[in-house]
């Protein structure tokens, strides 16, 4: 008989509950520790991961360099201007000529009319918004400028300015950085539209953009679509790896989140902008759509067309398959599916996405990456702003930088420079290659560079000849003995005879100096103005003996040379070693009337925001009187018209120019200094090893200036009138007032009252006796 299973009493039924409570509490307890652990592993996870990307941030890897800016190209009525030189400066520019302008960027051009529609710009005096202008060249000059959408007469109208370099984080690194504002809005427009259509609604990661990817590549035919986000996309390709694991989504999630929260959204795209994988040129990686529109299209991502913004836009999918070098057809159809995609979402017109469309790949030939278009002057504008700036400000920070270089002055200079050095070697028999130069061009009044070459390689950047290499700058300091002379004492002017006959000079070692002339004949007894334009030597070391040399030396120190210049007998000559740009610092005070004026590179820095850091303005001082700087001028003139450098004159004779040839002693350096009503340039030819060249200022320097002049336009230049100044024809033997039988008489200036008063005795030519003996 089996037992009767015991019935349970309330007791047992409470301890089994009891039981059973425990232990859920007990599991309860142990997943909310195991729930906390996992939230402080995570939390910290997560705090790890967050400073991982602040201090990649940090390491201004997308912080953008300094920016350097040309000069903008001014327009205003009555300016003088050429077809040919505007069209340069809108090609340098990236402008596009079209039959209707109807975007920024766009111009017309029917013969001497223009039409220009002016992107907008951040200048350092203020934003200046896109400006539709209409405007004629007659006679040379700008007319009728106007805006041609309300026909109000405008006074000034400029371009926006061309962007000559920048101040890299890591010049070794291949990429070109932009910022926002410099990427076009069709690229930006094709890139969203491609890449992340709800870039600025997510948080970093689009669910929606997951399942709609999942979704299609189970029912796809094995073409897969990705679903990560341009955010979740930079965190891998610059963070992270790119492998295929879970472990790795997860990471790339969860900084994307992160970024987000960092940072706004437009660093995050900017950031993107010069981080995006363009393809590789050899072993080198194409990162960034700055270096890639330069790689592939030879211009700044600012002149991308929208047909050229959906090329790169398309490569983005696969840079290799659809590289427009090697698979065009690949490259073609995938552009052309993305100006459809930019066509659907209404960023394009009919009208544009089908011209768009048609235009061909438009790629180049791979071009030579540079960093720079201008390094020597990009090196002048460093040095220059290392005095106020920190390497890291100028490499980090996006200031902007303006500032004097004329662009098509630059590049018309470049291009004579290497053409005109290679035709001098040829014609004297030099080695080829073997002469070097240095070429500065500034504005005759203001002392603002425009152009300067430091080597005859321009594009190769090192040692800058236009600012490191000092040299015996020869005769080219002639000018300024006269100079010193006049300041000195009224006794002397452009009449005053100065002997040519020989001269011994004992120096402190107790051995003679004796000056030769270039001739090494001996001219008697001249006026100043014909020791000057026929650069005698005696002549000019007898001035400096009688001026005294301490005197001569002081006045050129003030005048623009920075340090002491030794009161040597031989000053006079040009014993003292200059570099071109210490030069034209000098010759600037002569062609700005007597005012003491250092060549400027910047007109202003401002930061990444457009507010002004800083000015550059002209500072000048007075050296000497502008009618004894009068007088000076007009000898230097004289030396282009009838004496060394008449050479520049027979090849331009409607412009009038003042200058000054240079030679050293044993022919090692050839200089030429000279100025028109517009311009100043210093040019210097010889060799870095300092070995003698048989080169004359006459012969290299003087050619150099002449051909660059020969086709750049510049004003004449003309003293003018001065109530204090008269002109007097003078006898170029005696100094004294010609009479109508001297052969060799020049028109002279004087300071009212110092002419001479007496005539030269030049007697009339025989007659010669008739045939007849009558």
């Amino acid at each position: 008989m089996s037992k009767k299973p015991k019935k349970k009493t309330g007791k047992t039924i409470s301890k089994n509950t009891k039981a059973k409570q425990a232990r859920r509490k007990k599991w309860r307890v142990l997943f909310w520790k195991l729930a906390l652990v996992l939230v402080v592993l995570f939390a910290g996870f997560t705090l790890y991961l967050d400073s991982v990307i602040q201090s990649k941030f940090k390491e201004n890897r997308w912080q953008l360099p300094a920016r350097v800016y040309a000069q903008s190209l001014e327009l205003a009525n009555g300016k003088p201007m050429t077809p040919t030189r505007l069209r340069q400066e809108l090609e340098l520019l990236g402008y596009r000529k079209v039959v209707k302008a109807t975007r920024q960027g766009d111009y017309e051009n029917y013969k001497g009319s223009f039409f220009i529609h002016i992107r907008e710009f951040q200048f350092w005096d203020g934003q200046q918004e896109s400006l539709p202008v209409s405007f004629s060249i007659k006679s040379g000059r700008v007319s009728e400028l106007k805006n041609r959408e309300s026909g109000k007469t405008l006074q000034m109208a400029r371009l926006d300015p061309l962007l000559i370099g920048q101040f890299h984080p890591n010049r070794l690194e291949d990429r070109i950085l932009v910022h926002s504002d410099d990427v076009p809005e069709h690229f930006k427009q094709a890139l969203l539209t491609v890449e992340d259509r709800a870039f600025y609604e997510h948080s970093g990661v689009s669910p929606k953009a997951i399942m709609r990817a999942l979704w299609h590549n189970v029912t796809s035919d094995g073409r897969s679509q990705g679903g990560s986000t341009i955010t979740q996309q930079l965190v891998k390709n610059y963070f992270l790896t790119n492998d295929r694991t879970l472990w790795r989504k997860f990471k790339e999630a969860i900084m994307s989140v992160i970024l987000e929260v960092r940072y706004e959204k437009d660093d995050i795209l900017q950031a993107y902008y010069n981080e995006v994988y363009f393809g590789q040129d050899g072993g080198r990686a194409i990162h960034g759509v700055g270096l890639a529109s330069q790689y592939f299209f030879d211009k700044r991502v600012r002149d991308l067309t929208p047909a050229q913004s959906a090329l790169l836009v398309g490569m983005l999918k696969s840079p290799s398959g659809y590289n427009p070098r090697r698979k065009k057809e690949a490259a073609l159809k995938r552009r052309n599916q993305v100006l459809k995609l930019m066509y659907d979402q209404k960023h394009l017109t009919e009208q544009e996405y089908q011209q768009q469309r048609e235009t061909t790949l438009s790629v180049v030939n791979k071009p030579e990456l540079k960093l720079s278009r201008v390094p020597a002057f990009m090196d002048l504008v460093k040095r220059r702003l290392q005095d106020s700036y920190s390497e890291d400000e100028l490499k980090s920070e996006g200031l902007r930088i303006f500032t004097t270089l004329d662009p098509v002055m630059q590049r018309y200079t470049e291009g004579k420079v290497a053409t005109t050095l290679t035709r001098i070697e040829k014609s004297k028999g030099i080695d080829d290659d073997s002469l070097q130069t240095a070429v500065i061009i500034t504005s005759s009044q203001t002392g603002n560079i425009l152009a300067l070459v430091g080597d005859r390689y321009t594009d190769k950047a090192g040692f800058n000849r236009a600012i490191d290499a000092k040299r015996q700058i020869g005769s080219v300091i002639k000018p300024y003995v006269v100079l010193a002379a006049l300041e000195k004492s009224s006794q002397y002017d452009l009449a005053t005879i100065i002997s040519d006959e020989p001269l011994s000079l004992k120096q402190r070692d107790g051995t003679l100096w004796q000056p030769r002339n270039y001739d090494r004949e001996n001219h008697g007894q001249v006026p100043l103005f014909v020791a000057l334009m026929k650069s005698y030597n005696i002549a000019m070391a007898r001035l400096g003996q009688q001026v005294g040399i301490d005197t001569v030396a002081d006045f050129i120190g003030q005048a623009g040379v920075d340090g002491k210049v030794r009161a040597l007998d031989a000053l006079p000559l040009g014993v003292l070693e200059l570099t071109p740009i210490e030069l034209a610092g000098l010759c600037q005070s002569l062609a700005s009337g007597g005012l003491k004026i250092k060549p400027e590179a910047i007109t202003a820095v401002t930061d990444n925001q457009g507010e002004l850091l800083e000015r550059y303005p002209i500072e000048s001082e007075r050296i000497a009187s502008e009618l004894n700087t009068y007088l000076v001028k007009a000898g230097m003139q004289l030396v282009v018209e009838k004496g060394t450098a008449r050479y520049l004159h027979n090849q331009n004779p409607f412009t009038k120019f003042a200058g000054k040839t240079g030679t050293t002693n044993d022919l090692k350096d050839s200089w030429f200094a000279g100025f028109s009503g517009e311009h100043l340039a210093v040019v210097w030819v010889g060799r870095d090893d300092s070995t003698e060249a048989n080169i004359t200022g006459s012969s290299a320097a003087l050619p150099v200036f002449t051909d660059i002049f020969n086709g750049l336009p510049t004003e004449t230049l003309q003293l003018g009138y001065e109530e204090n100044i008269e002109w007097k024809l003078i006898d170029s033997d005696s100094g004294l007032l010609a009479n109508d039988h001297c052969e060799e008489s020049v028109e002279i200036p004087f300071i009212r009252g110092t002419a001479p008063t007496e005539y030269a005795n030049c007697e009339p030519e025989e007659a010669e006796e008739s045939f007849f003996g009558l």
